[in-house]
């Protein structure tokens, strides 16, 4: 997606391409008077100075204001004409609409003016087999208005642009170019000069997006603060009566991160029947990239669906990709708008950045910035999308090192942080940093994905242990000292939870800075939180809910949403593993507040303790561990879908009746887990490997208590 100039990879291919057009009177550059705007879109926009955004608006919003868009499918339109042979030799089978000529090595290719109808997009396209170099072929495309032509302008080809070539939609697609927005013209005009023979049935396309029969001003219709995940249906369990009599919890909750709203796939009037809905699939997201679409900018705001469904009939029917590449796009107007279908909070696999869209997500900024500074709606925009999807899979925008593939890149890119292309433009290109900054201040509530418990001070997470003979809770406060790991203090909390069957640490529910604590009642399995106050403290407890008495697995996992709040995970007897989102100042419900939306995080699971691991794989998200007897299985955290996938561990829980997760002790990259034997008491930390666990270090003799957290 690079525009050219004397610093963009392959310039040397356009200098040759210019040599041959010289060498060639016929297809020598025709200087026009442009026509007027109100019949083209002019697609080369004098640059202007980038507007600057000031980082650290946490109020940061897209564009929602009201929009004509469709209000049903639209019919689109693609003509595809022929400019070489599907094969060597079959000039005279075939019906070919360009003139060739040799020019040394290579040829150079004229079209024949081609009709237009509707407002056009175009694009160039040839044989899968062709192996095409980014520097071995230019091409350039004009258009004629009322008898006049345009300039020449560049068609942008990058290799590295679509479906890894390894999946079944990658072995499907054309190679081509991007696809350019010509306009309301009549005529098109195809040029292009090759090093070497030019590739076999190349192709122009010609797409005409077509016209609603119907429109009405409709604001973004995906509100993603109401966004159910996977379509799983909201849990409300009848309200029962209140044990404390407390209707809510009196807390301050925390800010968490803006949620957008967009327009939806039926708001561009998407044609659902041209995608190829088998070929979904999902992955992981562990950055984000910011493409632009090398259109013009002289667009009007109710011209952008039929916009994007140009791009989509492009791809789809030309490309031969199973749906639009991008999974957001973005214009100028800062109105965002949803891409590839699949969910706009699920990873969906799309086909943008070859080589790391499994890792990945996209949005694409409708225009050429590259030649346009990005407005600021659009620059605010890309903060509060990335902010927002970012947070859902447990990256933080602000994060300088996250593996997406193979390689370690920021948590949000341009396009030519991985490949050899100028897109997102220069002037786009410029406001990374702002985006960055304004998605990690948005991101204000995210210091923390993973369950901590710093309850007594310090730099390191605490135990929390109850006493065996009178059920008195306490912080054991964990240090190094001269090398060696102890417990360095033990505080009495004050708390007595003789009556409880489980506790847990619960990190910062209520957002106040101290960590919390959850106890589950051994009677009648009510949710107590505890909320902490420093030092080892705790305030008086308060109902957390009690409508989760019939589960099983409970554990405290730490932010798996990714809203700024920790939530619960657990198993109602006879269903699936679920994600109970924690809400902060209205807890989880109580006979006033219904529970909170909950949704399946993976299918049943078998087992006897779930351990929270924190953030084991560099996946983005925390993760968690089930033992099942003495078998560990790690379950891959991803987002708000929950658990991506289980694998068993090659370690062993032989002989430990306690088995926690406890954070990062020290300089590990990988949280640690504490873990006690039986037979002796004694306590060891195992320092976390993304397989589990290697070795043990002796902490010290823990005898005398019988829950921990």
């Amino acid at each position: 997606m690079s525009s050219y100039s004397s610093e963009t990879p392959g310039n040397g291919r356009r200098v040759r391409f210019v040599t041959l057009c010289q060498q060639l009177l016929a297809l020598a550059v025709v200087v026009a008077v442009l026509t007027p705007a109100a019949r083209t879109v002019t697609m080369e926009v004098r640059p202007v100075q980038p507007v600057d955004v000031v980082p650290g608006d946490v109020s940061l919003r897209a564009a929602e204001f009201p929009s004509t868009v469709p209000t049903g499918e639209v019919d689109s339109e693609v003509d595809q004409y022929l400019l070489t042979p599907p094969r060597a030799k079959a000039q005279k089978l075939v019906s070919v609409r360009a003139t060739e000529k040799s020019v040394g090595k290579g040829e150079a290719i004229t079209s024949d003016v081609l009709p237009v109808d509707g407002y056009g997009t175009v694009g160039v396209t040839w044989a899968p087999a062709a192996a095409v170099g980014e520097d071995e072929i230019g091409i350039k495309v004009r258009t004629r208005t009322d008898g006049e032509w345009s300039d020449w302008t560049e068609a942008e080809y990058h290799d590295d642009h679509g479906p890894d070539p390894s999946t079944e939609e990658g072995k499907k697609a054309r190679p081509g170019t991007d696809a350019l927005l010509i306009g309301d013209v009549d005529a098109v005009q195809v040029k292009v000069a090759t090093d070497d023979e030019a590739p076999a049935d190349m192709k122009l396309a010609v797409i005409d997006p077509g016209t609603a029969s119907d429109t009405a001003k409709q604001a973004p219709a995906i509100d993603t603060a109401r966004v159910a995940t996977e379509g799983d249906p909201v849990v409300e369990p009848p309200a029962t009566e209140d044990p404390s009599g407390d209707d809510a919890i009196a807390l301050q909750a925390g800010s968490s991160t803006p949620k957008p709203k967009i327009y939806s796939r039926a708001q561009w009037g998407a044609d659902e029947k041209l995608r190829d809905k088998s070929s979904l699939s999902y992955y992981e997201v562990h950055g984000g990239f910011v493409h632009h679409t090398v259109n013009a900018n002289n667009y009007t705001a109710d011209q952008v669906p039929g916009i994007i469904r140009g791009i989509y009939n492009y791809h789809v029917k030309t490309r031969g990709w199973s749906d639009i590449g991008y999974n957001f796009l973005v214009d100028k107007f800062g109105r965002i708008w949803e891409g590839r279908a699949g969910g706009v909070d699920r990873p969906v696999v799309g086909a943008h950045t070859q080589g790391y869209n499994n890792y990945s997500f996209a949005m694409s900024a409708i225009g050429n910035f590259d030649v346009a500074g990005a407005p600021t709606a659009m620059v605010n925009a890309y903060g509060a999308l990335f902010a927002w999807k970012l947070s859902l899979h447990g990256v933080a925008a602000a994060d300088t090192s996250q593996k997406i593939g193979s390689k370690y890149f920021p948590a949000i890119n341009g396009h030519r942080d991985a490949g050899s292309t100028a897109c997102p433009g220069r002037y786009l290109y410029a406001k990374i940093p702002t985006i960055r900054s304004l998605a990690s201040a948005a991101q204000k509530s995210f210091a923390s994905r993973e369950a901590e418990g710093n309850f007594v001070g310090g730099g390191t997470n605490d135990l929390l242990v109850r006493r065996t003979s009178d059920g008195r809770l306490f912080a054991l406060n964990l240090g190094n000292v001269d090398g060696t790991w102890k417990v360095v203090s033990r505080v009495d909390t004050g708390v007595n939870v003789a009556n409880a069957v489980k506790i847990y640490k619960a990190g910062d529910w209520d957002s106040d800075g101290y960590a919390d604590m959850i106890s589950r009642r051994k009677s009648d399995g009510v949710l107590f939180l505890y909320r902490g106050t420093g030092e080892g403290r705790f305030a008086a407890p308060v109902v957390l809910t009690n409508l989760l008495k019939n589960i099983g697995l409970l554990a405290a996992v730490g932010d798996v949403t990714g809203d700024g709040r920790p939530d619960l995970m657990a198993q109602p007897t006879g269903g699936s593993m679920r994600i109970y989102p924690g809400k902060g100042a209205a807890g989880l419900g109580t006979s006033s507040h219904n529970l909170a939306q909950s949704y399946a995080a993976y299918s049943p699971v078998k087992g006897s303790a779930h351990v929270p691991a924190g953030m084991l794989n560099e996946d983005g998200a925390p993760d968690s561990i089930i033992r099942d007897g003495n078998t560990i299985r790690l379950y891959a955290g991803n987002g708000p879908g929950g658990w991506a996938a289980s694998r068993t561990l090659e370690v062993k829980a032989t002989g430990y009746d306690w088995l926690l997760g406890v954070g990062r002790l020290g300089g590990n990259r990988q949280p640690d887990f504490i873990a006690r034997d039986k037979a002796t008491g004694r306590a060891y930390i195992l320092p976390g490997t993304t397989n589990g666990w290697t070795g043990r270090i002796w902490l010290g003799q823990l005898g005398g208590y019988d829950l921990a957290a």
